[in-house]
């Protein structure tokens, strides 16, 4: 095993020296979903690492810090090719069901798999909205404590593919993408467009969210929100409080 998956293994808790399967898969992005939140700090300090596994890989797994999807896809994607499975990055574009209107376009990466004869869609980057499994693309959902997916073949201007996520609402729209490879300088026009563009919703004010064995949390520039089961407890944050409210809740 090399030395990047023997540090994660310990880092999420895995099997040390236990070889990761596709039947494996649910449980093991289960576990990363626990370790890394998706937040914004990098954005907020302008800290543009390179999208290259060695140093997507020194900053999640030596510091306590998350990341966005571009971060954490794209080391979900360097994670499952040294584990030896057949895969590769895909860009995308969130629609916000809020307003009824598509994000920036082509901002969102994700991470596409073949086992088989089959294609799934994996996503560790998706706010607190993860399937935790390899989602099909024969259209059946997957369901998972977070809610149930599915991918529907539909033609948009913004991709031929879309993930729908029913949250107990009905089918809703979560992303469109394509199938097409991108590399690691698309990486890195989705990480400068999410640092620099003004119609970027991340870089303004500091966010991060993680799921929990039994929950999940949510922190803003004013809000902290931990659900616990089914209790659901929501304090102010004061200014200042962000950084060590987020260190002190979302690390171990």
């Amino acid at each position: 095993m090399t030395t990047m998956l023997d540090s994660l293994f310990k880092r999420i808790g895995y099997k040390p020296g236990q070889q990761v399967t596709f039947a494996d898969l649910p449980e093991f992005l289960s576990l990363l979903a626990l370790q890394f939140p998706f937040e914004n700090g990098a954005v907020l300090r302008n800290e543009r690492i390179s999208m290259t596994k060695t140093e997507l890989t020194k900053a999640l797994l030596n510091n306590k810090r998350g990341g966005l999807c571009y971060d954490l896809n794209a080391f979900l994607y360097y994670v499952l090719t040294e584990l030896g499975f057949s895969v590769h990055m895909v860009r995308g574009t969130v629609f916000n069901a809020k307003e009824q209107e598509w994000a920036l376009t082509g901002t969102h990466v994700a991470v596409i798999l073949r086992e088989g004869d089959e294609t799934y869609l994996l996503d560790t980057g998706f706010g607190i909205n993860l399937p935790l499994a390899p989602v099909p693309f024969s259209g059946e959902p997957i369901t998972s404590k977070t809610g149930a997916y599915r991918i529907r073949k539909t033609k948009t201007d913004k991709g031929d593919y879309l993930l729908e996520m029913d949250k107990g609402e009905g089918w809703q729209i979560g992303y469109a993408f394509s199938l097409t490879p991108i590399d690691e300088a698309a990486l890195t026009c989705v990480r400068d467009a999410i640092f620099d563009e003004e119609a970027s919703p991340f870089n303004k004010n500091p966010l991060a969210s993680k799921l929990t064995k039994d929950g999940k949390l949510i922190l803003s520039k004013d809000h902290f929100t931990k659900q616990t089961g089914s209790d659901l407890a929501k304090e102010e944050v004061n200014a200042g409080d962000f950084q060590t409210i987020f260190i002190q809740a979302f690390f171990d």
